[in-house]
């Protein structure tokens, strides 16, 4: 009697196993047409192309003018930017000019009392008078010489004395020039033989404008400190750094266009003029200098600067934008739009990198019509639909 029993209760799992064994198993996915085609292509709608604000620009073969991209600052010539100050210590009398002014070469910007221009006046006109009794014993001297009633060694005596006196004469006239008189000044002490000026002029020594005014009525100077800036920043320089790697592409000579924060919508045209023969140690650069015209002075000294400099013309070729390149699965790729919302991801060789653009080699043909904008966002797409697969 067990025996049937084990038969029956082995038939309906024998029954199970047999259905089990009859299911149609689930088809694999079909290849999609991207793995067909052997490139991966993604495919967006009208909406998701405007959301990813995806570009593309037909490519055709020609020549590239790369640009290198050099941060600097814009500064002044030093031959036009003058810091003055007085040359003496004394208490400041007069000033003669305010921030702004517009100054001339020789012009008083103020005037500082000072007891050493006292010392130097007097000292001036003592040697005048002096070279004056000097010069009239020489004439007297060489009258007797002449009428054979005067020795000679008196007369090479009065001659070495008037030298003297001559000699002390011009350098107290030279003391009072660097004190800050002019020539007119200086003889007109000697004409009236008046010791009493005792204030230095400070002069402009360039033509130009007052950027910096740093004295008061009454401040005491030491002699030692600027107190006056005059800048004529007609032309001006922006000074720039090159990297080792850049520097035979740089050349005196190459225009630059020369952009700063306070004008982004403005390009100021300037030419390289100068490029160091010696490089930073630490950060293995070269300074390089560019010549601006700022006859609006809208260009001040201290902006920072950043220019584009023209390389030496490229190979003729394919060029894409560094934005157009990709890297997926260890590969550089590009995108190509091949449909209406389909780009395909098409593997390419490039060159090195020249002033943000690639040499395609590999890959891209002409007329293609190549992503230039939002491949990134292609890109990710393309990772996200691998992931799911």
């Amino acid at each position: 009697m067990r025996r049937p029993v084990r038969f029956l209760l082995l038939v309906p799992a024998l029954g199970a196993l047999i259905v089990a064994c009859n299911k149609t198993p689930p088809a694999p996915p079909a290849p999609s047409e991207a793995k067909a085609s052997g490139s991966p292509v993604v495919q967006l709608t009208p909406e998701g192309v405007r959301n990813a604000e995806v570009r593309w620009q037909h490519v055709e073969p020609g020549a590239f003018t790369p640009r290198l991209r050099l941060a600097g600052s814009i500064t002044g010539d030093p031959k036009h930017i003058a810091e003055i100050g007085a040359r003496v210590p004394g208490r400041v009398t007069a000033v003669t000019v305010a921030l702004g002014d517009r100054v001339r070469k020789g012009q008083v910007l103020l005037e500082v009392e000072a007891v050493e221009l006292h010392d130097a006046t007097l000292n001036y006109l003592t040697a005048s008078a002096k070279v004056r009794a000097a010069r009239d014993t020489l004439a007297r001297q060489k009258q007797l010489v002449d009428e054979r009633v005067g020795a000679v060694q008196d007369l090479r005596r009065a001659e070495a004395e008037a030298a003297s006196a001559e000699a002390a004469f011009g350098e107290a006239r030279e003391h009072l020039g660097f004190l800050g008189l002019s020539p007119s000044e200086i003889a007109g002490l000697t004409a009236s033989g008046n010791g009493g000026g005792t204030r230095s002029r400070v002069r402009s020594p360039i033509d130009g404008r007052v950027a910096t005014l740093n004295v008061s009525m009454g401040q005491v100077l030491t002699g030692n400190e600027n107190v006056v800036t005059v800048a004529d920043v007609n032309e001006v320089w922006a000074q720039l750094r090159v990297y080792e790697g850049d520097l035979a592409d740089v050349r005196v000579g190459a225009s630059a266009d020369v952009q700063v924060p306070t004008y982004a919508d403005r390009t100021f045209v300037g030419t390289i003029n100068f490029v160091s023969d010696v490089l930073d140690p630490v950060s293995r650069s070269a300074d390089v200098r560019a010549t601006l015209s700022n006859a609006e002075g809208a260009l001040r000294p201290g902006m920072s600067a950043t220019a584009m400099v023209v390389r030496p013309q490229a190979m003729p070729g394919l060029w894409l934008p560094a934005e157009a390149i990709q890297t997926h699965d260890g590969a550089t790729i590009a995108f190509v739009r091949v449909g209406e919302g389909r780009f395909e991801a098409r593997s390419i060789s490039v060159g090195r990198e020249q002033g943000g653009s690639f040499n395609a080699s590999r890959g891209i043909a002409p007329a293609d019509d190549v992503v230039v904008h939002g491949a990134f966002a292609l890109r990710a797409e393309l990772e996200r639909s691998a992931l799911e697969e």
